[in-house]
């Protein structure tokens, strides 16, 4: 990871590295150790390296790595990589989580008989032969290409000496060619900002400010038995305001103002197909709150607890 950062800095790449090592099982405690082995690094204001510990969380990564990953892509990071524990077979969740997955090996070090097995072996967008200097890189390559030809696939296979750069421009162009080829959208991505949640006291006092104040109109009000809240929708292009004002004071949002005061919310993004984008977040670990439930509108809405999206309670609505 030091060697390919410094090859991508050298291209004038930003970096975000996530780097997660093993917990102990028997303390909790980690060694953290990425940072002070890519130390030439710190200064760079184009690199930012975080490690983290798994914490018991199985499949090599911690619980929070694709929330770190996610909000490195929004910052602007060129390339958000994240290097897992990669200790066995087990630690291949990355495989359904990156865009390109590098699997690395070292010859001499029983490589040679983690290449029949199943597992991480299978999961190896490129395989990378680290330490190549050393003797038994042959039988490595030989090896992957073995477990390889009982596939349909061709994956290629570098040599690399990472302490000299050796071969390392190459695997940074072969990870930046295929990272560019991964798809920019996918299937049922949200389609827009639908409104901003804000939770008020009354709506008719704040209503002097929208309407009075910014000359905003309320294209409609109804109450939400469910949620314990009367709404005012006040549109905004192709968005809307939504005031929520609680009815009874345990709903969430007269809790939400008691702890907070009156503000925003939350955000809801329209999605094209409720039950898909659910599907999708709950295979990635985001804690959905809840079934779908019918909302302002009639339509079909769902929330994200904030601990898994970054600090910020999303709504997603079907259109």
């Amino acid at each position: 990871m030091d060697a390919l950062t410094a090859a991508w800095r050298q291209r004038g790449k930003t970096v975000a590295v996530v780097a997660v090592d093993p917990s102990s099982r028997s303390t909790g405690g980690a060694i953290l150790g990425d940072r002070i082995r890519m130390q030439r690094h710190h200064a760079d204001e184009g690199v930012f390296i975080r490690s983290m510990a798994s914490r018991g969380e199985t499949g090599g990564l911690a619980k929070a790595t694709l929330t770190l990953a996610r909000m490195f892509r929004g910052a602007g990071f060129d390339l958000s990589v994240i290097e897992t524990v990669g200790a066995g077979q087990d630690e291949v969740e990355i495989a359904g989580k990156a865009d390109v997955t590098v699997v690395v090996m070292v010859p001499g070090m029983g490589d040679d008989v983690q290449a029949i097995k199943a597992g991480m072996m299978e999961i190896a967008d490129i395989f990378a032969i680290n330490k190549a200097d050393y003797p038994g890189v042959e039988r490595t390559e030989r090896d992957i290409e073995a477990m390889l030809s009982l596939g349909s696939e061709s994956v290629p296979i570098f040599r690399t000496v990472a302490i000299h750069g050796t071969g390392i421009a190459e695997l940074a162009d072969e990870i930046d060619s295929r990272a560019r080829r991964v798809p920019t959208e996918t299937p049922n991505a949200p389609t827009g900002i639908d409104h901003l949640g804000i939770a008020v006291a009354s709506i008719d006092d704040a209503l002097e400010f929208y309407s009075v104040g910014l000359g905003m109109s309320v294209a409609s009000r109804e109450t939400v038995e469910a949620e314990k809240v009367r709404v005012a929708m006040l549109p905004v292009g192709e968005s809307r305001i939504e005031l929520l004002e609680p009815i009874d004071p345990e709903s969430p949002i007269a809790k939400f103002i008691a702890k907070r005061g009156p503000g925003l919310h939350h955000v809801a993004l329209r999605v094209p197909d409720l039950a898909g984008a659910v599907r999708r977040l709950e295979s990635t670990g985001a804690r959905v709150l809840g079934a779908p439930k019918v909302g302002a509108g009639g339509h079909l809405y769902v929330f994200l607890h904030p601990a898994s999206t970054g600090g910020v309670l999303w709504e997603l609505i079907q259109e």
